[in-house]
């Protein structure tokens, strides 16, 4: 009697916070940078297929080395950082995490402003701004006038832009792996406090 007694005035334990609703901001988090991870990755391949393009395909390998389509590439790659290393900061506040992506998108800002302001060295005055902006963005190959020989030309903003990726891919990769350790941590802590007040 005495213990049925004690059992049943004690208070009801208040429902902890599901599994979902806790690892739900983990998960958005995870799949940001999965996506931040394939758009870098796809930004470091447009900068280094560029030059085959350009002799496979003369028409679209010109599209491939626009600024423009650099442009659209930042425009989708910076967002998506941004939201995961804010979102994961706030996790796992691993500040090392955020700087090496700031760098990144820093990077890859300078990247898309350098072909408007600095024209490649190599480039004839009779030459068109949008030829020598595109010139600018990406390798490119040429072909000299009096020996014929082929030359590959990788401009300063191709550089960058290849370095501002590698960056992004680390800190991408560095975040998924801190939220989801995390998540997994979690659910182990559910599980034991689970299984220790089945057993009491």
């Amino acid at each position: 009697m005495r213990s049925h007694y004690h059992s049943s005035m004690q208070p009801p334990s208040s429902p902890g916070p599901s599994a979902d609703s806790t690892t739900t901001p983990s998960r958005l988090t995870a799949a940001l940078d999965r996506t931040g991870v394939i758009a870098s990755v796809g930004c470091a391949i447009h900068c280094m297929i560029a030059p085959l393009l350009i002799l496979v395909a003369p028409t679209l390998g010109g599209f491939w080395v626009h600024p423009v389509t650099h442009l659209l590439i930042a425009a989708l790659v910076l967002p998506v950082a941004s939201m995961a290393l804010w979102r994961g900061f706030r996790e796992h506040r691993r500040r090392w995490i955020v700087t090496v992506g700031g760098i990144g998108m820093a990077l890859v800002i300078i990247g898309v402003i350098l072909p408007w302001t600095t024209p490649p060295a190599h480039a004839a005055p009779a030459e068109s701004t949008e030829s020598t902006t595109c010139q600018a963005c990406c390798p490119t190959v040429h072909r000299d006038e009096e020996t014929g020989a082929l030359a590959l030309h990788i401009p300063p903003a191709s550089v960058v832009t290849l370095l501002g990726g590698l960056a992004l891919i680390t800190a991408h990769i560095a975040n998924l792996r801190a939220t989801c350790g995390g998540c997994s941590r979690h659910r182990r802590r559910e599980e034991s406090a689970a299984e220790a007040t089945a057993t009491a």
